[in-house]
């Protein structure tokens, strides 16, 4: 995926330029004013070029999987092999229609494509990865440049745009905003409630709890939720999941969105992950998605964790330690391979 390039050329376009003709920011049609519809429509064109790419790739990708499923359905009709037949039409159709598939195989799916499946399911997370950082460049991109015309609007005093900009920027930074949202691969999160949307009487997550000093609780800004987790000292404050080791999986693709505008400390903050054993021993843990600075709008995080052979239990963590912060966290996901 050549994206970088396409970013840099066609916002850099845009940031040069604050002139460009208010015809093309009518034509932009995104109800901003004529200095701001420019940019906001090129922003747009980057973020739809990202997505051309993204799919493009993905529907070269499943040509070669299809095209195994194609024959192993040919073979397990000739052998009357009905099973196998069924499991592989399933298959072929999730598959085109671009639906998730689980990181374990249906039993009945013939053995001889474990390894088309097995590089499909990788490169398609992949890919997805690929498409999250480019995005989310795109979006600081233009975060930048709206940063821009805030500063002109400042200096010649213009209220009304100087508050259109800053509701831009806010609708942005919001989730779903400037960026992509985590990599959404070909399998299934095995977190429950990572995206928060259900919510205990007290406000907290379902299917989490909560550990102290700290206080969290779901949170809502322009219709999407989150988890925000507050504390005001730098004693470790947690909410914590348990999660069975998913068969044959041997590694976690951890995705996440983070944000700390107020982040005073050392300590990181972000997605913690432990394994323990069949005695309940501590195996490893690792931090796949963690940061140690302010960061006042969502940043996409993505990470790998390696399952061990002895694990059989997860514990995941939305964690800060060493720090006084509120920290949010929106649309986790990990997906066992």
């Amino acid at each position: 995926m050549n994206i970088p390039k396409i970013i840099v050329a066609v916002l850099a376009a845009w940031i040069a330029l604050p002139g460009l003709p208010s015809a093309l920011a009518q034509n932009a049609g995104s109800g901003l004013p004529p200095d701001l519809a420019p940019a906001a429509a090129q922003y747009q064109s980057a973020v739809d070029a990202l997505a051309a790419e993204r799919t493009k790739a993905l529907d070269q990708l499943r040509q070669p999987y299809l095209t195994a499923l194609a024959a192993a359905g040919q073979k397990a009709t000739r052998e009357n092999k009905q099973g196998e037949a069924t499991a592989v039409v399933d298959e072929t159709a999730a598959v085109t229609a671009g639906s998730a598939l689980s990181p374990a195989p249906s039993p009945l799916l013939p053995r001889g494509l474990s390894t088309p499946r097995g590089y499909f399911l990788r490169e398609a997370a992949r890919l997805d990865r690929e498409y999250a950082v480019h995005a989310q460049q795109a979006g600081a991109e233009y975060l930048r440049g709206l940063t821009f015309y805030e500063n002109k609007a400042q200096a010649a005093g213009q209220t009304d745009l100087l508050k259109q900009i800053q509701a831009e920027k806010a609708r942005l930074a919001a989730p779903g905003g400037a960026g992509a949202r985590p990599a959404h691969g070909a399998g299934k999160s095995v977190v429950l409630n990572g995206d928060f949307t259900q919510k205990k009487a007290d406000g907290t997550p379902e299917r989490w709890t909560a550990g102290e000093p700290g206080k969290g609780a779901v949170a809502t800004e322009q219709g999407v939720t989150f988890l925000r987790m507050v504390s005001a000292d730098k004693k470790e404050t947690w909410f914590i999941q348990y999660i069975d080791r998913p068969p044959d999986a041997r590694e976690l693709q951890v995705s996440v969105r983070l944000r700390s505008p107020d982040f005073k400390g050392q300590g990181p903050y972000g997605i913690v992950i432990a394994q323990r054993d069949a005695a309940n021993q501590l195996v490893v843990r690792d931090q796949p998605c963690v940061l140690k600075a302010p960061c006042p709008v969502w940043k996409t995080m993505n990470g790998t964790v390696l399952i061990h052979p002895e694990t059989k239990q997860i514990i995941v963590r939305c964690n800060k330690v060493d720090c006084s912060a509120t920290v949010d966290f929106a649309d986790l996901r990990i997906e066992a391979r």
